[in-house]
Order: structure tokens, then sequence, then C-alpha cells
């Protein structure tokens, strides 16, 4: 008799089977003597593209639970990696978890054409949505896009385009060129490789070398009417306030993978010491962000079940914000005390600490930040319609 595996349980033997090497490639990357296609080639041969894919198409079929702990393993070994991979599964992810039979046929269709490019092409995709002016936010973008007989033409400038050079497609979120509303955003699938699309030189930034993130330029950029995501305009912010764990918390896993990694380091340092191993002081301390550790990964794993459970529910919304919040605070909490706790060896220029202790940081400007995560939960709280578009702030 044959036992059948859990989808999760061959995600994470996938990932196990490359995250070895995505660790030897951490430090190389981030010092720029690696570029971070050597560690995204591994995520491409590996199959890990199709984690978000249903079974029956030819994917691991993950929920975003299981997603959330997959992404947390490979967190461990590479959270630059991570962080850029999981764009990947934002473009994409709530494809899966809408009702196929309420997707009609353009939308199917649409579907199915992403099914095919991932599982049969190998190919990646990237969220493209945030702007110099904006940020992450939907409302106010610049990016607009008109129709022109069969086609869409594209005009914009977003920032913060993680995977730029390494994805194949980008979801780009734009606006009608002649409406002036805030709250009609649609979603766009852009090839690299279409007319008028250009990039910037990599962002140079003090961590994250790894998400290969740049600027991205669209210039009279026409592509086909099949490229509107779903066939549906002017539905995306709705989409987001209704379901927000993708664009606000879907590299969950990420920093709480970065939290592992920084208590795996002090626990290892600490271990590694004959003398400071039996004093109760440090023993204590590293008790205390052991602790600390476990709380996030509760909260963050309850969250990300919650969507499975109970998707697009206020309770389970303001989890995912609470999360959000919580394991990116946490993070950095733990960096601080993994320093003082090792001492200067942390801080070492060959040692991971000083990478991981960079990387934390970046988890207070990626959205939501800590003030919108804060203020939803604190309106969820107070009774607020969470649904209303007016009672958001980004």
């Amino acid at each position: 008799m044959t036992i059948a595996t859990h989808p999760v349980d061959t995600a994470l033997e996938l990932a196990a089977a490359i995250t070895p090497r995505l660790a030897e490639l951490a430090d190389p990357i981030d010092r720029g003597e690696t570029s971070p296609h050597v560690a995204y080639q591994l995520i491409r041969e590996s199959g890990l593209l199709a984690v978000m894919i249903p079974h029956d198409s030819g994917g691991l079929g993950l929920d975003f639970a299981d997603y959330t702990r997959v992404l947390a393993e490979i967190a461990a070994a590479n959270g630059a990696i991570a962080l850029g991979f999981n764009m990947h599964n934002v473009a994409i992810g709530s494809l899966f978890e809408a009702d196929v039979e309420a997707l009609g046929a353009t939308g199917v269709a649409f579907r199915e054409w992403v099914i095919g490019e991932v599982v049969d092409g190998r190919k990646m995709f990237a969220s493209a949505a945030s702007e110099p002016a904006t940020g992450a936010r939907l409302r106010g973008i610049s990016t607009v896009y008109r129709r022109d007989g069969a086609a869409y033409v594209l005009d914009g400038h977003k920032s913060f385009v993680s995977l730029s050079g390494v994805a194949d497609h980008y979801v780009v979120t734009a606006r009608a060129h002649d409406d002036d509303s805030e709250i009609e955003v649609s979603h766009f699938v852009v090839s690299a490789d279409d007319p008028g699309v250009s990039f910037s030189t990599e962002w140079a930034g003090t961590a994250l070398r790894g998400t290969s993130t740049a600027q991205m330029f669209l210039s009279d950029t026409r592509i086909g009417a099949d490229r509107l995501f779903l066939g549906i305009e002017g539905m995306s912010l709705f989409k987001a306030v209704r379901d927000p764990h993708w664009m606000a918390a879907g590299y969950l896993g990420a920093y709480l993978g970065l939290a592992e990694a920084i208590v795996g380091f002090a626990a290892q340092r600490l271990s590694a010491d004959e003398r400071r191993r039996t004093q109760p002081a440090d023993v204590q301390r590293l008790g205390a962000m052991t602790v600390a550790l476990h709380a996030t990964r509760a909260l963050t794993m309850a969250a990300a079940r919650g969507v499975v459970d109970r998707r697009s529910d206020q309770e389970t919304n303001a989890t995912v914000y609470a999360a959000k919040h919580h394991v990116g605070e946490t993070a950095q909490s733990l960096a601080a005390q993994a320093v003082a706790l090792v001492g200067s060896a942390a801080m070492a220029a060959d040692g991971p600490m000083q990478r991981l202790l960079r990387e934390g940081q970046f988890c207070s400007i990626m959205p939501a930040k800590p003030a919108d995560c804060l203020d939803y939960v604190g309106r969820a709280q107070l009774g607020a319609n969470m649904f209303d578009v007016s009672n958001h702030g980004w």
C-alpha cells in the first residue's frame, strides 16, 4: 500500500534539497560577489515555482499556511532569496484561492495561461506595485493604461520591483488614464521583453541584494487584452481590502525564517563556548529569545491558518496585520539581543549575523508598515468596517 505524501512534505523536501546551497550563496550574494540569478535558477529547477498551483494542474497545491512554513525554511537559509521568491507567489497566489466556477471563461483562460507558464515553462512572475510617490499603496498611483483596439497600452514608473531582470513576467498595477478615481485599480501582466519595458540599475541597499530590486519603466507598452488579470478591470483595491494576506503579509514566513536563523546563530555560538553555556544568566537570555521566537511563530502560523480556514473574515485579516507587525518587531529585537549575547564576534564581517541584522531591519519598511498594521488592528478592535476602503490608510 502506498501512503500519500502531504503536499507540504513534498515542498519541504524540495526546499531541503536546495537550502544548503542557498545558505552558501547568502553572503557572496550580499557582498555582490555572486549574482542572485544563481540562487533563483535553483528555485526554478527545484519545481518550487509551482508551489501554489493546484496538484491536479501539475503543481504542489499548497495553501497559504503550508506555503508560510516552506517560505520560513528557505528564509532560514537565505532571507533575501526567500523574499524574492515570495514576490513570485504574491503575484499569482490569489489566482488559486478563487472559486474556479466563479471566474468566467476569461478568468479561467487567464488562470490556465499562468499555470502553463509556470508548470511547463518554469517562468517566474513578480509584483510591480510600488511607486516613488505612493509606495505600495494602491490608491493614488500614477501608472496609467488606455484601451487601444484589442490591446492595452501602459505608461508609468514603478519603484522597488523585486526580481527585476530575473522574472519573466511582472504583474503591474495601473489606473485608467481618463479616470481620476483612486480606488479603481487594475492589474496587468507585462513581460520583461515587451516593447517599452526597461529597468534601472540594481538598487544599492544596505541589505537584500538577493532580491534583485530595481526601478521599472513602462513607455507605450502594448499588451494584449488577455493580459488583464482575470479579465477584470478596477477590482484590485477591493480584492486587497477583502483578502490582504498576500499584499500585506505574504512574506510572513520569510521574516519568521530570519528570526529562526538569528536564534539558531545565538544558540550555536553559546553552545560552542564551554564557559558561557553553563552560565545561568546567558542561558536564560537565550531562553527568553526562544520564548519570543515561539510566540511570533505561533501568531504567524495562526494568521496563516486563519487565511485558509476563514479567508475574507475581518478577524482573520486583523490577525494577519497583527502577525506582520509582531514578526517584524520580534526579528529586529532578536537580532539586537543576539548581538548583545554573542558579543563582538557576532559582527564579524565574514559571519552571518551582520547580514541577518541588516536584513531584519527591512520588515519595518515593507508593506504593511508597522504603523499601518497597528492602525488596522486598532480600527478593527473599535468595530470599524474594515471592508470599507475608506477605513484603510494605505
